[in-house]
Parts: structure tokens; C-alpha cells; sequence
């Protein structure tokens, strides 16, 4: 079974095609789908890739490796799963990858690691440390229903495919929901008025991915005002035009880090209405 049967001929189909046919494929790869199945074929298909030992196209199908890894029993084929009665890849689980991961692969050129259970946070965050730095051949799969289970530091050393034309559509809804409110937001910001930041903050509901969002285009905006407020263009939208006139480089750099913490806060799971409290609190300080 192609990719192109997998996931059909999507974009997301053509440029996973692209890295591989060039070599390519990134060492840390987390797919999202909606549909497991879906997504544990794609991670088979990603692991046949790498293993396979054709100098022409792979998967070729054909050597051994393939034959092996298409039955399931190629041993460099690392699939981590849950021990004992946990609901989800721990600590313990990791370090056992990150120890094998400097042991050379059996039969094949690269050994490959497919996480498909949910990971705990401290997982995901030693994990981490394999990511910033990983030994030469060796490739991590990550599937996910949602890619906001993810912390945002494993998705920033990793390549997030969305394989779903479902996904695609809600994620580019999401997107400009999230650009719509951090417009609002930052409109009201140079006002100095808690009750309008908090009415605007109150939209983010108990929606944690959106706020994600919003939170990045919001430290984007603030960024481009600060850029704006040293060399004028005259060319941004409004809304960040008013951030450079109104506040003080101070102010932006500190709006910046503030923003940062939100993001980090969210990633831990924060209450949603203790976090829009606090990021008005912070934002007033943040003016004087």
C-alpha cells in the first residue's frame, strides 16, 4: 500500500512524496489524523522507507527489509507501547528508547521508533533531549488524533504532517478564527483598559488550541511592532501600527515575554479563565 492509498493524492501526500524521493525525510516526523488506522498505515509506510535497502525508489516492496517490516517483525522497527496499566507512554518507556537509539541497527542502515500511544508530559519532555540531538540513522514516527497534544517544544524539532483533508479544513478555520481574535486583542491592548481585554480574552472559551493560536499571532504582531517602531514603514495593518505608536519598546519586550509564558502556561494545562486574569494583570503591569 502506497502513501497516495493512504492518505490519497492530498499535499500533504506530494510533499512527504518530495523528501522522500530526495532523501530527505525529517529524523522526527509526528503525523495527525483523526483516524488511527489512517495514521499508524502512514507511520508502517514512513518505517518501510527507512529501512528499505533499495538504491532506487523506496519502499521498493521487494528486499528483505521491506518484506520484513511490511509483516511486522523487522527488528529495527521500534514500536514504544504502554507498560503495565498506564494510560500513557511514560518516562521509563523513553529511556529505554534513548538507550537503544545508540545501539547500531540490526539489519537495516537506520533504525526507526513509532510512539503511537499518547505521551505523558515528562515523556514527551525527555524525549526532548533525544530530538535536540539524535544519533545519526535514526528516525522517531509520533502519531496523534490532535497535534495540541503535543508540547510545543516537541513539534517545534519535529515535522507535522496532517494527513486528513478533514483536518486541513478545520485547522485553516482555526487559523483564521485565531487571526480574527489576536487582531481584536491587540486593538484593545494600547487602550490600557482591563475590561475590554478581558472581553476579548473570554472568547478563547475553554478552547486551548485556539488560544495557542492566538497567542503566537499575537507575539508575531508584537514582534513586526517592534520592527515598526525603530524603522517605520507605514505599510502594516492598523492594529500593529497602534502597537509601535502606543507602546514603548520596554512594553513590547515585556508584552513579548508575557505572551511566552501564556504559551507555556497553556502547554501545562492551565485554567483557562485564571490564564486570561492573569494575562491582563500582566499586560497592565507591563505599562507602567
Amino acid at each position: 500500500m502506497s502513501l497516495k492509498d493512504i492518505i490519497g493524492d492530498s499535499e500533504v501526500c506530494r510533499q512527504i512524496e518530495a523528501l522522500k524521493d530526495n532523501r530527505r525525510l525529517p529524523h522526527a516526523v509526528i503525523l495527525e489524523s483523526r483516524d488511527t488506522t489512517q495514521a499508524n498505515a502512514a507511520a508502517k509506510e514512513l518505517a518501510k522507507i527507512s529501512v528499505c535497502s533499495s538504491s532506487g525508489k523506496r519502499p521498493c516492496g521487494k528486499c528483505l527489509n521491506c518484506v520484513k517490516a511490511e509483516e511486522d517483525i523487522h527488528p529495527d522497527i521500534y514500536k514504544v507501547k504502554i507498560t503495565d496499566k498506564k494510560q500513557a507512554v511514560g518516562v521509563g518507556e523513553i529511556r529505554n528508547l534513548i538507550s537503544d537509539c545508540y545501539i547500531k541497527p540490526n539489519e537495516a542502515a537506520s533504525k526507526v521508533y513509532i510512539i503511537s500511544d499518547k505521551m505523558t508530559a515528562e515523556a514527551q519532555n525527555a524525549l526532548l533531549k533525544i530530538l535536540e540531538e539524535p544519533p545519526q540513522n535514526v528516525r522517531f514516527i509520533i502519531t496523534c488524533e490532535s497535534s495540541t497534544t503535543v508540547l510545543k517544544t516537541v513539534l517545534s524539532r519535529s515535522t507535522l504532517f496532517k494527513l486528513s483533508a478533514e483536518q486541513i479544513k478545520s485547522a485553516d478555520e482555526l487559523d483564521k478564527k485565531a487571526e480574527e481574535l489576536a487582531v481584536e486583542i491587540a486593538n484593545v491592548i494600547p487602550q490600557n483598559t482591563e475590561m475590554p481585554l478581558l472581553s476579548s480574552l473570554s472568547k478563547l472559551g475553554k478552547d486551548k488550541a485556539l488560544a495557542q493560536k492566538v497567542f503566537e499571532k499575537i507575539s508575531l504582531f508584537v514582534s513586526i511592532a517592534l520592527e515598526e517602531k525603530f524603522i517605520p514603514t507605514g505599510k502594516q495593518p492598523p492594529h500593529i501600527r497602534e502597537l509601535a505608536r502606543v507602546l514603548r519598546k520596554k512594553s513590547l519586550v515585556s508584552l513579548l515575554d508575557v505572551t511566552a509564558q501564556a504559551q507555556k502556561m497553556l502547554a501545562q494545562n492551565c485554567n483557562m479563565n485564571l490564564l486570561a486574569t492573569w494575562y491582563c494583570a500582566k499586560i497592565r503591569q507591563s505599562r507602567h
